[in-house]
């Protein structure tokens, strides 16, 4: 089996839905089929090698055909393994330095002036940024430190979440203490069932290499099964 997030286009409107599918391998029919609330934070849980990365990219990828509120709020990436200087880079320009120094009084503008180019100043900018915006973090469960103190703020400040991660007790407790408080829609990757048609023709392929000592074309099975357990959905 393989789950994945689809974006299907309805009748008589211009923004696509989010479905979460689950189907075998190799088949164009779906078995299990769920809409998600475009309104609602999205949690994509998973193992490392499930493919949730991938998921909350295409997610990324697609989100000006998918929310028709888009252009009303600011938009951040983040990943667990951003430094905190990457995090402020990739998010945060000349436009975004200048709406957080009109937020502030005279007499904290000037002070934070001073401190244009300083990374404290640069991370009260993304978190000024998270305001209402629309928030994408990869591996929500793996930050730590600093990262994590400035995760919160941004999760708590964001009107939408979307995020990856093992599963909810991964999550460090407050960060899901402020998730619960948001509405949001939950989905994983790991399937029910461990073994689907594909896996037992592989199986059935490696016995013979096995068994007269072609290891070369056993682990290359190994690699093409790995492959395929990070899900092929489009």
């Amino acid at each position: 089996m393989v789950r994945f997030l689809t974006f299907k286009r309805v009748k008589g409107r211009k923004y696509r839905s989010i479905i979460f599918r689950e189907k075998y391998r190799y088949s164009n029919k779906v078995e299990k089929e769920k809409y998600l609330s475009k309104k609602k934070s999205i949690l994509i849980f998973g193992l490392d090698s499930s493919g949730k990365s991938k998921e909350l990219n295409k997610l990324f990828r697609k989100k000006e055909i998918i929310f028709s509120h888009l252009k009303k709020h600011s938009v951040i990436f983040i990943s667990c393994t951003d430094s905190i200087a990457e995090m402020v880079f990739k998010n945060i320009d000349d436009t975004d330095i200048q709406n957080y120094l009109l937020s502030l009084v005279d007499d904290k503008q000037i002070e934070a002036e001073r401190n244009i180019n300083k990374q404290f100043f640069k991370v009260e900018v993304l978190k000024h940024k998270a305001k209402n915006s629309f928030l994408f973090v990869d591996d929500i469960d793996k930050f730590q430190g600093k990262k994590l103190e400035i995760l919160k703020t941004l999760v708590r400040n964001c009107k939408q979440l979307f995020a990856t991660a093992r599963d909810e007790k991964s999550i460090n407790k407050t960060v899901f203490q402020i998730i619960e408080n948001k509405k949001y829609d939950s989905i994983n990757l790991k399937t029910t069932s461990s073994f689907d048609a594909t896996y037992y023709v592989l199986i059935a392929l490696m016995v013979p290499f096995a068994a007269t000592g072609n290891y070369m074309a056993v682990i290359i099975l190994l690699i093409i099964n790995r492959y395929l357990d990070k899900g092929l959905g489009k």
